[in-house]
């Protein structure tokens, strides 16, 4: 069996940089570590948003859950 790629949520940092919304920005909102938000956007050591922190940032941005891919 061989391991699925996982790739960042790119349509997720494209809505970030449209909106001039920062990584820090995000991380204050969902209660988290910069480092820990950075770790989640790219996916990093198996770490990825929960549904209630996803949810908040998609409204934020006001894109869908489904625009972070």
């Amino acid at each position: 069996m061989t391991k699925m790629e996982v790739k960042p949520y790119y349509g997720l940092m494209d809505a970030m940089a449209r909106r001039n919304i920062t990584q820090s920005e995000l991380a204050s909102l969902i209660h988290v570590s910069k480092a820990t938000f950075s770790r989640k956007i790219n996916r990093k050591d198996g770490q990825d948003f929960y549904y209630s922190e996803a949810d908040a940032i998609s409204k934020k941005l006001g894109i869908s859950i489904a625009d972070f891919y």
